[in-house]
């Protein structure tokens, strides 16, 4: 019996790590990377575009907030595209930290 479940734990084991392997083995194509840089991008300029509505505010930081997405609204709006190559380029990888944390970094070197 005990042999019996540890063959069967074996076998599901080694499915998995097989059917596992070609997903977790393929490169990222570029029309997928750019894909889902635009989706980043399009995602966070919706968000700064939720966040302006904050500017009629009684709260002076939520004011600044809404001021500092509205600026972050311009900055992904113009430069999109250029965005979106430079990560290609340096490849950023799809991680949503990464991508957050690259555009983050570029809107506020461009800000300085």
């Amino acid at each position: 019996m005990k042999a019996n479940i540890s063959c069967i734990i074996s076998l599901v084991s080694f499915i998995l790590l097989i059917t596992g392997m070609p997903a977790a083995g393929q490169p990222e194509s570029k029309d997928q990377l750019l894909k889902f840089y635009e989706r980043c991008i399009t995602k966070k300029i919706a968000n700064c575009w939720a966040k302006t509505d904050l500017r009629n505010s009684r709260s002076v930081n939520l004011r600044q907030r809404a001021d500092l997405a509205t600026k972050k609204l311009v900055f992904f709006t113009a430069n999109k595209n250029m965005l979106i190559n430079e990560m290609v380029d340096q490849e950023i990888g799809q991680k949503h930290y990464k991508v957050d944390y690259y555009l983050n970094k570029r809107f506020s070197e461009m800000v300085k």
